[in-house]
Order: C-alpha cells, then structure tokens, then sequence
C-alpha cells in the first residue's frame, strides 16, 4: 500500500472514530433528558450501562426530541449555531490580518470547521484553538508564534465580549434577579469574570503593564502557568496600536452572541417554554460564559445544573426536566455542527497539497 494509501486511511479511520466518539456524546445526552424525572441519575450508573443506554436508546430518543420540535424552531436553531462558526471564522480572519497573516475566506471556513470538529472531540475550546493555531503556523512557519497568538486574542477577546453581553442583558432582568440568590451569585460570577477579563485585556493591550520587567509582570509570573499567560498577553499589545481593530472584532461578536440567543430562544419556543426572550437572553449569555471555566470537560454538567438551577423556578413555572432538555438541545444541535466538520475534515486536501498551496494563500503583509 502507498504512503499516500496509507495516509488516506489513516484519516478517514480517524474521522470515522472521532465521528463516533461525538455521536456518543449525543446519543449520551438524550438519554439523560429522557431519564430526568424517573428517579434513574445517570451518575449513578456503570460505565457499561451508560454505554449501553446511549446506544440502544439514544438514537430513538433523539428522533422522538426531535419531532418535538416544529421544523422552523429546529431549523432555527441550527442555522444560528452554524452562523456562529462562521462569523467566528471572520472575526478570527479580522485578527489574523492584523499579525500580517493573509488566508482566503475559503480557507478561513475549511479551518474553522475543522476546530469545531476537534472541539467536540477534545470536549473544550483548547483542541479546536490548537487546530487552529497548527494549519496556520503550517502554512506560514516563519510566523508561528503569531499564528499561535492570533488564536489566543480572538479567544480572550470572544469572552469578553460574552461577559459583556451577559451582564447587559441582567439590566433588564433586575427585577427577577433580586427576587432569587441563585441568581445573584450567577451575575456576581459573571461581573466577576468580567472585571478580570476587561482588566487584562485593557492592560496587555493598551498599555505596556505587562511587558516583561515590570512590576504587574513579576507578581503575575509566580502564579501556576501565569508566565505563559503574560507573554500571550503581552504580545497582544500589537492588536492596541491597531485603529479601529476592538470595534471591528466588537461588532463580530455582537453578532455571535446574538446567535447564541436566537438559537436557545427557538429552542425554548419549540419545547413551548414560558419564559421571555430577554431572559433567555441572560440566561444563556451567563451559562455560557460560566461553563467556560475549566471545571469539567466542555462545561459538561456545569451547563446543565445551571440552566436548571436559573429557569425552574415558581416565576416561570418550568419542569427541571424541560430545562435540562433546553441545554442538552442546546449542545447536541451544536454538535451536529461539528460532524459537518467532521465531513470537511475528511474532505480536506492533505498535508502536502496545503503546504503547496499556502504559498498562495498566506502572504505576509506589514505589520500595523
């Protein structure tokens, strides 16, 4: 067999497990919203059990949630969490330019469906930004630490601008706010993870507090993996010196988070839950931006308890069990997302025709 045979196998296997392995998480989910409320806790159960469920249940319960919903709120719902993989490409495309790095739309897509792919595998942002980060410095290796440090501003800035949209989306709901602790300490985490976020990307990015010898620099250094961290964010002082670059990449991330809403909104319509839209809006934003620490794999278990925690509540008279369904549904509609990166990944050309064809397609230009 040929190195060239030999190689296709080896990744269409790879798509083939990794596909697998996301379909298990899927069929896993749906048996957990099928089992919310008959006394069964899938925690509870063996490994084997669990595997077992997924696979002789899950694919049946999904196509029962499914016919659930009416086709507009599911097709609704997957169209926004596809736009929300596209306009990350574009805004992620608007930093790259700004390191000098110069990728085709074409190829800014075909990457960016791949990360999500990988995120799903991986079960976090971190393999999808590493994917990311890899074709870049790939195509262009004399500029891999920007191509590395592109992945991380549009990361850090992403967040933020979560936060941001969380915290907004609380003014309109004080009222239900200060009703329940719950979610008080929600929107305290919230606003606290946006101090911090707004703080260092205010510092690394405008000012020079976290070049190397300065006081702030020193002190942060002595944390675990915190001299990493400074250099990334210091680096980011390039994105500062860039006019008009935070409202560009502001703009992009309006409309991602924008998606994120409408997708749980038609969600929520289809499962004919009560409760409105500019709570929705909150409460996603926040669950979202809280299931991004690094507790469990992907937010898993956070996201759920969360959405439990803040919509099943005496004010919109919501069943654990619908609510825990509105978060599963969430995630799996994301997830199909990720088997079309899947199917990109297994279409896309090979190593060799890449390197072949970045020097086309990435160009260094000057730097701002």
């Amino acid at each position: 067999m040929s190195r060239l045979r030999v190689h296709r196998f080896a990744r269409t296997l790879l798509s083939a497990v990794l596909l697998a392995l996301i379909f298990h998480v899927i069929f896993c989910n749906e048996v957990q919203s099928l089992l919310a409320g008959t006394g069964v806790h899938w925690e509870e159960l063996s490994k084997w059990e669990q595997r077992r469920l997924a696979w002789t249940r899950g694919p049946a319960a999904l196509w029962e949630t499914t016919l659930q919903l009416d086709s507009i709120s599911l097709f609704t719902a997957f169209a926004a969490c596809g736009l929300l993989v596209v306009i990350g490409g574009l805004r992620w495309r608007l930093v790259l330019r700004v390191q000098g790095l110069e990728l085709s739309l074409r190829e800014v897509m075909r990457i960016s469906f791949i990360a999500h792919f990988f995120n799903a595998f991986l079960l976090g942002t971190a393999g999808g930004d590493v994917v990311k980060a890899w074709y870049v410095a790939k195509a262009a290796p004399e500029r891999r630490p920007e191509a590395a440090l592109t992945v991380f501003a549009d990361r850090i800035l992403g967040a933020l601008a979560l936060l941001l949209f969380a915290a907004l989306c609380a003014i309109p709901n004080a009222s239900l706010i200060s009703r329940f602790p719950r979610h008080w300490a929600v929107l305290l985490m919230v606003v606290g993870m946006l101090v911090v976020a707004g703080l260092l990307v205010f510092l690394g990015f405008y000012t020079d507090a976290l070049q190397p010898g300065r006081r702030m620099t020193r002190w942060l250094t002595r944390v675990p993996k915190g001299g990493s961290f400074v250099r990334a964010m210091a680096a980011c002082r390039t994105f500062g010196r860039h006019p008009g670059f935070l409202a560009e990449v502001s703009l992009w991330s309006l409309l991602i988070n924008v998606c994120i809403v409408l997708a749980y909104v038609a969600l929520a319509r289809g499962l004919h839950l009560e409760v409105p839209w500019i709570t929705l809006a909150y409460v996603s934003a926040a669950v979202v931006s809280v299931a991004a620490i690094p507790v469990t794999p992907a937010g898993l278990g956070v996201r759920e308890n969360l959405f439990v925690w803040l919509l099943a509540s005496p004010v919109f008279d919501v069943k654990p069990g619908l609510a825990l369904s509105l978060s599963l549904l969430g995630y799996t509609v994301n997830l199909a997302w990720s088997v079309v990166g899947g199917v990109v990944y297994l279409l896309a050309p090979s190593e060799t025709k890449d390197i072949v064809r970045s020097s086309s397609t990435v160009t260094g230009v000057t730097r701002h």
